[in-house]
């Protein structure tokens, strides 16, 4: 694996991380408001939230994927092997 592809996986942890504590925060953001202001219309807003973080991060997890997927395709079709 190159260095380049090392790096991307690392930052695919870091994404998963950010995800996770986002996802987290909307929980307890549920339990804090829910016990407010009733748990069926804090539900509806908070799945929004998190189907948006979701897609959003999706998009950056598929991009990096195919940024791999590239660098592979490339490495093995026009760099001579040493």
């Amino acid at each position: 694996m190159g260095m380049l592809v090392r790096a991307l996986y690392d930052h695919l942890k870091e994404i998963a991380w950010a995800l996770f504590l986002i996802l987290f925060l909307l929980a307890c953001l549920f339990v804090i408001f829910g016990r407010e202001l009733g748990f069926d219309s804090v539900l509806w807003v908070c799945l929004g939230f998190a189907a948006i973080v979701l897609g959003l991060f999706g998009m950056l997890i598929l991009g990096e994927l195919i940024w791999i997927a590239i660098g592979k395709v490339w490495r093995r079709l026009f760099l001579k092997k040493e």
